[in-house]
């Protein structure tokens, strides 16, 4: 039992002499120069060995039955796409921020969005009309006959008959209903007519012989106080010879909704004068401005 106890501890004491002899060597092959010189023809080699190996590897991982090629070409597309929209939205900041300006020096009378109330809508069954959502605000939230609905797209119609806690929100998909529209660069205008599906409208009673530009936005132009101005319905679209928009109601399920005052602009004979003032008046107090406290004055 005792030399078998002398033979283990001498195989320990062996074994920790060698790894100290392998530590020692390997810190000497890390530092001396010679050493490394002696090895560089083999990492060289170890080096040439590997690439070869990735490059083998990669042309392996390259290998595709179609599927693979397709998922490359949309990325590549998205990636082109997502490029063209970062110059899109940083020439819509700086337009955006140049109207403003444009504005405020001109003294320009804007037609700010107005406050309006958040709704829930759901599907009518057997309703008066073709297309038409229910939405759970009513008078008490302040909606109106006559208020506009729209979402994160778009318009979506208009209101038509209100309730206690609930109003009906026409669509512009419905055959009754008539939008006037314009394009966003050409200008062009026509009225929006629905009945044609809920994806599609007609565009009808264009007094311009110009065209619309396919693939452009159409807007509200806000003539007939229906519809606040520059609110988007659409893009324009050509089917054969004719004109269609298709509807940003058909973009994004039709679950909420924005209900807007419609803004109207109130006739002169809605809005008088009061007969205390007269137009010269109202314009002298215009052009002298806000009088000021005389200096030294006594009360």
């Amino acid at each position: 039992m005792a030399q078998d106890r002398r033979a283990g501890s001498q195989v320990r004491r062996t074994g920790v002499i060698v790894v100290i002899v392998l530590a020692i060597a390997f810190v000497v092959a890390q530092t001396s120069p010679l050493v490394r010189t002696a090895f560089k023809p083999l990492r060289a080699g170890m080096d040439d060995i590997v690439v070869q190996t990735e490059g083998t590897l990669h042309g392996v991982k390259g290998w595709s039955f179609g599927e693979s090629a397709r998922l490359k070409q949309e990325i590549e597309r998205l990636r082109v796409e997502n490029r063209q929209l970062a110059i899109w939205r940083d020439a819509s900041i700086s337009m955006n921020e140049r109207m403003r300006r444009y504005e405020e020096l001109l003294d320009l009378v804007g037609e700010p969005l107005p406050n309006g109330v958040s709704a829930r809508v759901v599907t009518e069954t057997d309703g008066p009309f073709a297309d038409t959502r229910l939405a759970n605000a009513g008078a008490r939230n302040g909606v109106e006959i006559g208020h506009v609905a729209i979402n994160t797209q778009g318009v979506v119609g208009r209101v038509i008959r209100v309730g206690n806690r609930s109003s009906r929100i026409l669509l512009v998909s419905d055959l009754n209903s008539r939008v006037p529209v314009m394009g966003e660069i050409s200008g062009v205008r026509a009225i929006m007519s629905g009945g044609t599906g809920d994806e599609f409208a007609q565009l009808v009673d264009k007094p311009e012989r110009d065209d619309f530009i396919v693939g452009e936005t159409l807007l509200t132009t806000g003539e007939g106080n229906a519809f606040p101005r520059g609110l988007r319905v659409g893009v324009a679209v050509r089917q054969d010879t004719e004109w269609r928009a298709r509807l940003a109601l058909s973009e994004a399920p039709l679950d909420f909704v924005r209900i807007l005052p419609s803004l109207s602009i109130p006739a002169p004979e809605d809005d008088p004068i009061p007969a205390s003032e007269t137009p010269d008046e109202i314009a002298v107090s215009q052009a002298e401005g806000p009088s000021e406290p005389q200096v030294g004055a006594t009360e």
